[in-house]
């Protein structure tokens, strides 16, 4: 219920700024951004692709043999999707923003742009900020991602250790 509330007050605040600034920002002004959005996208879906396939083969195995029988453990299969759904809106960004750029030169040139453009800029500058949201949100669980895994290999082998140092001692 919390994570909803935030998301529909981070939703009205974006709508709210992209309302009043939708007079006062061009397509040149949102370019630079646009360009971020398309390289952070295919940044994020290329290595976290790589990044699936590598650390967890039997992912892979699944996907491309969906008969064989993938067991993951609890962790690692929250791991995984987690993974997947930021390769999935990364990939949604890439398909929004194409399809964005690709009908802007055919909006702009009809009668229903040239009546309200302060509509359709105030819709691009919304898009393109949720846009942003979405891609903050997929770099942040890339990046807690990385570091739980760091966290868990360290204390996987600090647990290794103290099971040897344990055996040991009770060996003598």
């Amino acid at each position: 219920m919390k994570t909803l509330i935030w998301h529909v007050a981070l939703a009205f605040v974006i709508a709210l700024v992209s309302w009043v600034f939708k007079d006062d920002i061009t397509y040149n002004d949102m370019s630079p951004v646009v360009a971020i959005l398309q390289n952070g996208s295919a940044m994020i879906f290329t290595i976290m692709g790589i990044w699936i396939a590598y650390i967890y083969p039997q992912a892979m195995r699944k996907v491309i043999q969906p008969s064989s029988s993938a067991i993951f453990p609890e962790e690692d299969k929250k791991r995984v999707q987690l993974l997947v759904g930021v390769v999935v809106i990364s990939a949604m960004i890439m398909a929004v923003l194409l399809i964005g750029i690709s009908i802007k030169p055919f909006l702009v040139n009809t009668t229903l742009y040239l009546k309200a453009p302060y509509l359709f800029s105030f819709a691009g500058i919304c898009v393109l900020l949720c846009l942003v949201y979405a891609q903050l949100f997929c770099i942040y669980s890339v990046i807690a991602s990385n570091v739980n895994f760091i966290t868990d290999l360290a204390n996987k082998e600090n647990n290794q250790k103290l099971n040897n140092k344990l055996n040991r001692t009770t060996e003598d």
